[in-house]
């Protein structure tokens, strides 16, 4: 069960990427084994992300020599320091159940430009670059929702929720005792589904404090430090 729930989560997270190039209209290729871009990532993205039963090395070969580059390993098993990577960082794919309700009164849905800018700024306020990360085309997404928590004229926590077909997830959530309503977000928008994501650090402990189960390791690995994170800090 483990080993499936997994998949399901590392399967979201390629189909975050695919959804992170759609609204670019950037090219890609996105699979069984994952996603691969043939166009340059955004900020905090690598050029690949795979799941955990992939063969890594025949999908990122041909990208090995793109600048930048960064792969995320979904089974977080694969030794590619032969080829000349080096890890980045360890993260645990996380799981939680569809029927979690909390208090999101003081949430809002950002659905307009102008709630998006001011929503990518608190998202943004510990980000290394000021490229924006987030097109307005992303509102138009069937597949997508975004949320923030007001406070004043500005958002003091959010999360993102992309749907797949068998899970929802969870990502970009920042804020201070911001995840058990984050998680009720995502799970309302799921309608059913269970939702996924992937955390390292304080955010994985503060995700287990609130019911969130671990189902498998990742490893992001990377060249030579290039100036910019390929994934982004949720």
């Amino acid at each position: 069960m483990t080993a499936g729930r997994a998949m399901l989560a590392a399967q979201n997270n390629a189909d975050w990427y695919a959804m992170m190039w759609d609204v670019r209209g950037s090219r890609y290729i996105r699979d069984r084994h994952g996603f691969r871009a043939i166009d340059p990532p955004p900020p905090y993205h690598g050029w690949a992300t795979t799941v955990p039963d992939a063969p890594i090395r025949a999908m990122i070969e041909p990208l090995l020599g793109q600048p930048g580059f960064a792969v995320k390993d979904g089974s977080g098993q694969h030794d590619l320091t032969a080829i000349g990577l080096k890890q980045m960082f360890n993260a645990t794919w996380l799981w939680h159940a569809p029927d979690f309700t909390v208090d999101v009164s003081d949430w809002v849905q950002v659905d307009t430009p102008a709630a998006l800018a001011r929503w990518e700024q608190g998202w943004g306020d510990n980000a290394p670059t000021d490229q924006r990360q987030f097109p307005d085309a992303i509102l138009s997404r069937a597949d997508v929702r975004i949320w923030g928590r007001q406070h004043g004229d500005r958002f003091d926590a959010g999360v993102i929720a992309n749907l797949s077909d068998d899970c929802v997830g969870l990502s970009n959530s920042f804020g201070t005792n911001a995840r058990a309503s984050a998680t009720a977000l995502c799970a309302g928008f799921g309608q059913g589904r269970p939702v996924v994501g992937y955390e390292r650090g304080s955010a994985l402990t503060e995700a287990l404090k609130t019911g969130w189960e671990p189902v498998g390791p990742l490893t992001v690995w990377n060249r030579a430090f290039t100036g910019r994170r390929p994934e982004p800090p949720h």
